[in-house]
């Protein structure tokens, strides 16, 4: 694998789990979510959970309850079963990442973001980077979890990987007060040095975020929703994580 132009990460709005609209009937990571971004030109942002049997699936939440009419955790279940799930009451199922790759075949640029289920870290990134490996189209992957980036540093140096941040005292599940400063800051940075950085709307300007562009990191802003949003963004940052509207 060679380094990848990264270009596309300032330049091309990125589609929050692909070009959703629940009210049209198309799914937040869903196939026709994923194909509306490409076909409009947006960058897709997806979400990544492992399976039971180890598949990387595209799926935001731990738990199926939200998405579908099932329940009980993403990595309970094998791929198999999980691709048969539908989503909503649409006619989309669970793809796997494998899927989508092969449904947008290059088109348009994939952020894709590794969930560390249970926080482990290692199997999914494995998994993630074996489906990525020989995909001949634009893409980089991100994560909360700094250990996972640390992974790609570490496995697969050539793949574009970013740091996902946010004011953490904001968080429904507030980390402890040391952890929520150093992942607030991205005081881990110098270890798993990131190529770019997605920090939260809410949280734009910061200190972290004004530091991360000083040092000529890219800053991808999430998720943005608003006009007030978009204009923040384009004062503070360099490209949006958005949905709800066409930018």
């Amino acid at each position: 694998m060679q380094h990848q132009n990264m270009d596309w990460l300032r330049r091309q709005p990125v589609a929050h789990r692909g070009l959703h609209d629940k009210a049209a009937g198309i799914p937040e990571n869903s196939r026709a979510a994923i194909m509306a971004a490409a076909e409009a030109g947006y960058a897709i942002e997806l979400d990544i959970q492992v399976s039971a049997d180890g598949v990387p699936m595209v799926f935001h939440d731990d738990t199926l309850d939200r998405m579908t009419g099932e329940s009980g955790r993403v990595d309970s279940f094998r791929a198999g079963d999980l691709r048969g799930m539908t989503l909503g009451d649409t006619g989309e199922t669970i793809p796997t990442l494998r899927d989508v790759l092969k449904l947008v075949a290059g088109r348009v640029p994939f952020l894709i973001e590794v969930k560390a289920a249970r926080g482990k870290v290692g199997p999914l990134e494995a998994a993630t980077f074996a489906a990525l490996e020989d995909y001949r189209g634009a893409f980089a992957i991100q994560s909360f979890n700094p250990r996972s980036i640390l992974w790609f540093k570490r496995h697969a140096p050539f793949v574009p990987r970013g740091q996902i941040a946010m004011d953490f005292r904001m968080d429904d599940e507030p980390l402890r007060l040391h952890e929520q400063w150093v992942m607030t800051h991205m005081l881990l940075n110098p270890i798993t040095r990131p190529h770019f950085i997605a920090y939260d709307i809410r949280a734009v300007p910061s200190r972290a975020t004004r530091r991360a562009r000083a040092q000529g990191l890219p800053l991808l802003t999430w998720t943005v929703r608003t006009t007030a949003e978009r204009k923040r963004a384009s004062e503070h940052a360099d490209n949006i994580i958005f949905e709800g509207f066409r930018p």
